[in-house]
């Protein structure tokens, strides 16, 4: 019974190191460098210290199965990945777009180079200019730049103020409005008291001026060339003091301009239109009203003038082509302002403006306008924030009125452009 078992037991160890054996021999599937050693012996006899490497052996069970042909046989059937392509891609260009003469076909055979200083000369040499355009990745990938969001959307204009060039909604306005101008479009809220009708009354503005279309420079304070704005606004006057404080009047103004500035002198040229309203409330209050339809489509021209850095003159004349409700073809205004520039946009400065305004259905009376305060100014654009008093002597500043005088002091915000 115990050699039986002895035999048994013979038998079982030499079963376990015949499949030991069979498990340590790799499988051949195509050449095999002469004695290269197979299995986890390589990295063992690799490593003195018998530490094993972090081999491929080791990571991978499977792979010691292989021999070395095997593995780079089948590394070399997969397909290149896309960083491979892209790399290939990029240094292929570059060489077919360098000159030839810069890589010679066959070195050792090629004229050797002459480094003698060139003649001097403003042209560049084409092989030059080949070489330069290797380096930039537009001219090496034109396809990829265009594809690209950066290289559809991303061309700015040019930000030197100095620059001559197409510009659509340009920065800032070559012709800006006038300060005491009162038909200007600008944001505005003014309380007055009028010494005539003893009443308290609001002269509210909700308007804009902006530029669709510039040809000239970059600068948003005082630009150069031609520039096309559009401007509009209505002039609102409110009572305060009767009751829900009802709408008085609005006039509604619309305009397309056309403007040019160089140096110190600006003009501008275009069409205007002007109507009164007469609010529903002040209406049902007053029945007996005689209610008109106050219009003017006016051709307009003006030009204003620097006289040093803070100081302009200007001056306005209009002909109205269209006119209703006792409008009469004449208009024009003339004035002066002085606005300093802070050292400080924060810190501010004061400003003084005076404007005259003469309307021929008004005969010879004209009315003047006076404006001063303290002001803050925009680096950037040149709009102006006001603070300030206000005094109106003249014909009503609602064309609803056109036929009443007013006396006119107050107070108010003013936001011109």
């Amino acid at each position: 019974m115990q050699r039986t078992l002895l035999n048994f037991w013979n038998t079982f160890q030499r079963c376990l190191l015949a499949i030991a054996a069979i498990a340590m021999q790799p499988v051949h599937s195509g050449a095999r460098e002469p004695g290269a050693p197979e299995g986890f012996l390589y990295a063992w006899q690799n490593q003195p210290s018998g530490e094993f490497v972090p081999d491929y052996r080791r990571v991978d069970p499977l792979k010691p199965m292989l021999s070395d042909a095997d593995i780079d046989a089948y590394e070399a059937s997969k397909p290149p990945s896309f960083l491979d392509q892209f790399t290939s891609n990029v240094q292929t260009s570059a060489i077919e777009t360098t000159d030839s003469r810069l890589i010679p076909d066959d070195p050792l055979s090629a004229t050797p180079i002459d480094y003698s200083p060139l003649p001097e000369t403003d042209a560049v040499p084409d092989f030059i200019e080949s070489a330069a355009c290797c380096t930039q990745m537009e001219e090496i990938l034109p396809e990829t730049r265009l594809m690209t969001p950066y290289g559809v959307f991303s061309e700015l204009a040019s930000r030197d103020p100095n620059c001559f060039s197409w510009q659509v909604l340009p920065k800032g306005l070559m012709y800006r409005s006038y300060i005491a101008g009162e038909k200007e479009p600008r944001i505005q809220m003014v309380q007055s008291n009028d010494s005539r009708s003893k009443q308290r009354v609001w002269d509210a503005v909700l308007g804009g001026r902006v530029g669709l279309l510039r040809l000239g420079t970059c600068d948003g304070i005082k630009p150069e060339g031609f520039q096309l704005d559009l401007e509009g606004a209505v002039f609102a006057r409110v009572l305060p003091d009767e009751p829900s404080s009802m709408l008085a009047g609005s006039d509604y103004r619309v305009g397309m301009l056309g403007t040019n500035r160089c140096e110190g002198t600006a003009i501008k040229y275009g069409y205007y239109h002007v109507s009164s309203h007469i609010g529903d409330e002040y209406l049902l209050a007053n029945p007996t009203f005689n209610r008109i339809n106050y219009v003017r489509d006016s051709l307009i021209i003006g030009m204003t003038q620097d006289v040093g850095y803070s100081t302009q003159i200007y001056g306005e004349f209009a002909y109205a082509l269209g006119m209703e409700g006792g409008a009469k073809p004449l208009e024009f205004q003339f004035g002066a302002q002085y606005l300093p520039v802070a050292m400080s946009s924060l810190r501010g400065a004061p400003y003084l403006a005076s404007n005259l305004h003469f309307r021929e259905e008004f005969g010879g009376r004209c009315g003047v306008n006076t404006s001063a305060g303290w002001g803050w100014q925009s680096l950037e654009t040149g709009s102006r924030l006001r603070l300030g008093a206000q005094y109106y002597n003249g014909p009503s500043l609602q064309y609803q009125f056109f036929d009443q005088l007013e006396n006119l002091f107050g107070f108010g915000v003013w936001y011109d452009y």
